[in-house]
């Protein structure tokens, strides 16, 4: 039984989705903004457009000053953050209960239209460099392995290329290519609000009348890219240089399946990201389900990422060896009629980190707002809960053991490879 009330999904007439999510009575409520358009939606030659205009949404709109949302936000107690994914960009605010109408009002403000000019565009660009040099670079092991495996495990650019943006490109942005962009991605038909936590009707009537102002547009309504990659054929193993690797650092990936058709199979394999790692301690692995660890976070196809920092001078043949046998080890477990204590202990452990999860600033927001997006079903998390299919683990299991692996092998500048 869900702790909260059942969330509703309503369609505004210019086209908006507005899902309602009363929650716990604390105080604060939650605004998830989701637009479907991330990584994989750049043109050629515009790396990290996406992410570049998920800044520009903060340069200001028609009543809101450059920083403004941020200073109006937090002069109340709140919390503002954003993100640019492989196919959506989210914003979000966490917000005092009373103040849920003013800050959903500040996001149809630049849904209506961010205020675009060339210093908001130069300072930007900036700012990203200066994020990718000091996050990333500057990082031991930064940007690692969602920087280097895309390009082992798919082929298509779309799904390729560096989504955290290459700054040459993003210097010849324009602002045609950003009002471009805006006009083509930013559409209402694209959007997902999301209000969750303590709602007063007062204020969720407010919300959905500012939400409801946004212009409508007209023309074809924006679709997906596609996104479709055909599977491996054979193991694809990279080894690379990078120079914030302090020492060597390995990540296979393998497709995951797709969460809306086999929504079990989908969970199982989320749950081989925590189980696995327990399974074979002397691996030291770490998994991920997703590229940053959020199941069904993109759309099919998304990965499963098991990682590892071996020794110097392994290559990557004898650890995708000693991966499959782990795999192969659990998978002898789950056969036998009194398995270990970690699958014996599974269910309370994925509970557990779900609870954490949900811990999150905006969590709950925020993930029925993707799933609307990108699965048409905000609904979707429900049936994607590892703990409750862990009788499809002899079948995650074999859907990743019978599948070719990519991995990549990163080692320090200057050191044994």
């Amino acid at each position: 039984m869900t702790p909260f009330p059942a969330p509703t999904l309503e369609r505004l007439p210019n086209g908006l989705r507005l899902v309602v999510a009363p929650g716990a009575r604390a105080g604060v409520a939650a605004v998830a903004v989701h637009v479907g358009v991330g990584f994989r939606a750049e043109p050629p030659g515009a790396s990290g457009l996406a992410h570049l205009f998920e800044h520009l949404m903060f340069a200001g709109s028609a009543h809101v000053p450059a920083g403004g949302h941020f200073a109006a936000v937090e002069a109340g107690g709140g919390r503002v953050g954003a993100h640019t994914r492989h196919d959506h960009t989210e914003f979000f605010d966490l917000v005092a209960a009373p103040a849920l109408g003013e800050t959903v009002a500040l996001e149809a403000d630049r849904l209506a239209g961010p205020r675009l000019d060339q210093h908001a565009l130069s300072t930007q660009v900036d700012v990203i460099a200066a994020e990718i040099a000091q996050q990333v670079d500057a990082v031991p092991f930064g940007g690692f392995p969602w920087r280097q495996l895309p390009a082992v495990l798919w082929r298509s650019p779309t799904s390729t290329h560096d989504g955290y943006g290459d700054l040459a490109a993003l210097r010849a942005v324009t602002l045609e290519d950003c009002e471009r962009f805006f006009e083509r991605w930013y559409d209402p038909r694209n959007v997902v609000v999301t209000l969750e936590g303590e709602l007063e009707p007062r204020e969720v009537d407010r919300a959905r009348e500012a939400l409801a102002a946004v212009p409508a547009r007209t023309g074809p309504a924006p679709t997906p890219v596609p996104v479709a990659e055909p599977p491996l054929v054979e193991d694809r193993h990279l080894t690379t240089v990078a120079a914030n690797a302090p020492a060597p650092a390995w990540a296979a990936g393998f497709r995951m399946p797709d969460p809306v058709g086999e929504p079990q199979l989908h969970a199982a394999c989320t749950a081989l990201a925590t189980l696995l790692p327990l399974h074979a301690p002397a691996l030291r692995l770490t998994g991920r389900s997703g590229w940053y660890g959020v199941p069904a976070d993109a759309r099919t196809p998304d990965v499963l990422v098991l990682s590892t920092h071996p020794r110097p001078g392994v290559a990557p043949e004898p650890l995708a060896a000693a991966l499959r046998e782990s795999l192969a080890a659990l998978a002898e477990d789950v056969r036998r009629s009194t398995p270990s204590a970690v699958l014996r202990t599974a269910a309370a452990r994925l509970r557990h980190q779900a609870y954490q999860r949900g811990e999150r600033t905006a969590h709950r927001a925020r993930r029925l707002g993707a799933t609307e997006l990108l699965f048409g079903d905000y609904r979707l998390d429900e049936r994607l809960d590892p703990a409750d299919a862990l009788g499809a683990l002899p079948a995650a299991l074999a859907h990743v053991l019978d599948q070719p692996m990519a991995s990549v092998l990163v080692t320090p500048a200057g050191g044994d490879a």
